[in-house]
């Protein structure tokens, strides 16, 4: 049973380093009871009680990736209010968040990318929403007509770019995504744009994000490169060292933002670089320095 000030800590826990119980949504939660919710053949959730583990998958032959964890503080007999959890969280910067819904207020925590749901009558929280993705540099906002323009750069005979800014490229390789999801038969054309896209990103964005992104984006279209090339990328990218790893401490006050960010990334990529597209290739020698270091880094 999980007394008051054990589901406060988990709150703050989940707001300043994105993870619950020292566990990350980049890993498989493992630990038990918890209640399964299979949602047709390409969602899931996993129940923990105060919090829920949310999976996806695009086909069924594919293994189950976390998106994100939800930490239901709604469901305490009575929530911490905010401002009691804003004395702990002094030396993380907190922005708004990316929804607006009437009643309550929404802050992101940046080093951690957790987002807190704040009751506006109460002042109490309600819920932290934990992505799997690491903090990455926000885009701007999406241009007007893009998948419209992004479907006809891609699919039409001319190979040039459409004059979309580089701060906005990640909207264009979640547009590719959609339009690979909608328009499976023509999955060719897509995951060609989508490469030559990554290819230009790449003189641009700092070179852990580009890293996640293009594993992501070629994790899910096994073939696209050759199998260790995931692994290969990843582990050029990590923003943080093995000794570094090691190093961190267990408790999360005692770790500043930048080793939150950097942990987090770290240990994406290297969910990436475990993932590497099948047929698996033999693990490569780095990744045994990393492996007793998994459970605690990001």
């Amino acid at each position: 049973m999980t007394t008051r000030a054990e589901a406060v800590e988990l709150c703050l826990e989940a707001l300043a380093t994105g993870r619950v119980h020292g566990v990350s949504p980049n890993h498989d939660p493992a630990h038990a009871p918890f209640f399964q919710t299979v949602l047709g053949d390409h969602g899931m959730v996993r129940d923990f009680g105060l919090y829920e583990a949310h999976y996806t998958r695009w086909t069924v032959d594919q293994p189950w990736q976390c998106q994100f964890i939800v930490v239901q503080a709604h469901r305490m007999r009575k929530p911490p209010k905010w401002r009691r959890l804003l004395r702990e969280l002094g030396d993380f910067d907190l922005v708004p968040g990316d929804l607006a819904v009437p009643g309550s207020e929404y802050i992101r925590v940046v080093a951690s990318d957790s987002e807190a749901c704040i009751d506006a009558d109460t002042g109490r929280l309600q819920k932290i929403s934990i992505p799997a993705a690491p903090p990455l540099t926000r885009p701007a906002a999406a241009p007007a007509h893009l998948r419209r323009r992004v479907r006809a750069a891609a699919a039409g005979p001319s190979s040039e770019w459409p004059g979309i800014p580089p701060a906005a490229w990640p909207h264009v390789i979640a547009t590719v995504h959609n339009l690979h999801r909608d328009e499976p038969a023509r999955s060719p054309v897509w995951t060609a744009y989508g490469l030559r896209v990554l290819e230009r990103a790449a003189e641009v964005w700092p070179a852990d994000e580009w890293a996640w992104r293009w594993s992501r984006f070629v994790l899910e279209r096994p073939g696209t490169v050759p199998v260790g090339e995931v692994t290969r990328v990843c582990l050029a990218a990590l923003p943080m060292t093995a000794d570094e790893a090691a190093a961190l401490p267990r408790d999360w006050r005692t770790r500043s933002p930048d080793v939150v960010r950097r942990s987090r990334m770290t240990l994406a990529l290297l969910r990436c670089a475990a993932d590497d597209v099948p047929p698996p290739p033999p693990p490569a020698p780095e990744m045994a320095t990393w492996r007793p270091l998994l459970r605690h880094i990001g």
